[in-house]
């Protein structure tokens, strides 16, 4: 399914196993400085990140992680994995996907002619030059995967093309409590999946889309989360995207990065055990592109409740009491509203319940 340029989605950190040696702490900021370069859509910066700090500092996660960017980043060539795909044409497509990925990724500068060669490829492989470019491309990609029996996403999702794809999928019907009030939203399930995206491919599993929205429905990638009673799975997916989903209606129009710093407060408004968590993600990708709009959005949210609590700039919210943390977001969103409001006086005052 394509729905539009853009996507909007939530960045969800993989969960590692416990028990295995620590890494340095030289070596865990590397690997959070890396993951953010990655997510930024920026290899090259992710690996001299990792190779700054001497590979014996790295165990456990950390070195699963450098291990596996060296091999997919830091080598003039690379192997790519064999697929599980049993579809002859949706293995095709995921490795034009892939190999487009890769050299948009340690070529950065270069991301325009990566997505050429991806229309080229694409077009050959649907045996259909009449395509002029990728919005034009994407949805007979999308029609042609469905009848292999894939559903699929595409799409710009910050600054590269997306292909998710996946075979299963459930709806349902759930009422979401927001900072500015209450929303029933439909929720795609997803599960099954054969690609997780680019995010995921660029971070070696390490962080990955978790959802997006849409006017109609949110979508939940469901292996993503390990319990969908959780509070990760209420926060970081339902209470994210579900503020979408009213931002689209109460204030149509708002760039990328603004419906994400909006989202990103109503996470940590909501968040008490996760918090940390949600916190750890938000400092790991900060950034001043708004073509990221995660990482934009992600340096400002933490500005601006640094400065609502009193803390200098740069310091970390770890510590803030979680009521007085939860209270700064409420109050920067409502205010964040009232701006908006006062500033396009026909928008209503209050969300569409």
């Amino acid at each position: 399914m394509s729905v539009g340029r853009w996507i909007l989605f939530t960045l969800v950190a993989a969960e590692t196993a416990a028990g295995a040696a620590p890494s340095s702490p030289a070596a865990v900021q590397a690997a959070a400085d890396a993951t953010g370069a990655a997510l930024q859509a920026d290899a090259v910066r992710a690996m001299k990140r990792l190779r700054a700090v001497p590979a014996s500092a790295f165990n456990g996660p950390e070195k699963e992680f450098r291990d596996c960017m060296e091999l997919r980043f830091g080598q003039k060539i690379w192997r790519r994995p064999a697929s599980a795909l049993s579809d002859v044409f949706a293995r095709r497509a995921l490795a034009i996907y892939q190999v487009y990925w890769r050299a948009a990724l340690v070529q950065p500068a270069a991301r325009k002619n990566s997505e050429a060669t991806l229309l080229v490829a694409l077009q050959q492989l649907l045996s259909r030059d009449d395509l002029a470019d990728m919005d034009a491309l994407e949805p007979v990609l999308a029609e042609r995967l469905h009848q292999a029996g894939y559903y699929s996403l595409q799409g710009m999702t910050g600054p590269l093309r997306e292909l998710m794809l996946w075979s299963k999928q459930d709806t349902r019907e759930i009422r979401v409590e927001l900072p500015e009030g209450a929303h029933t939203t439909k929720v795609m399930l997803l599960d099954d999946f054969s690609s997780l995206g680019w995010s995921d491919f660029a971070t070696c599993h390490r962080r990955g889309t978790g959802g997006w929205a849409t006017n109609d429905a949110l979508f939940a990638v469901r292996p993503r989360y390990a319990n969908i009673e959780g509070e990760e799975f209420r926060v970081t997916f339902l209470g994210h995207e579900t503020q979408h989903f009213a931002d689209y209606r109460r204030f149509p129009g708002l760039p990328q990065w603004e419906l994400e710093y909006r989202a990103k407060l109503t996470e940590l408004a909501l968040a008490v055990a996760t918090r940390f968590k949600v916190l750890r993600k938000f400092t790991e990708d900060q950034g001043d592109d708004p073509e990221s709009p995660h990482a934009y959005a992600n340096k400002r949210v933490l500005v601006a409740l640094q400065e609502r609590v009193g803390l200098p700039a740069g310091t970390p919210l770890d510590t803030v009491d979680v009521a007085i943390l939860q209270a700064a977001a409420v109050e920067e969103l409502r205010e964040d509203s009232r701006r908006r409001a006062e500033s396009s006086p026909q928008t209503p005052a209050r969300p569409v319940l």
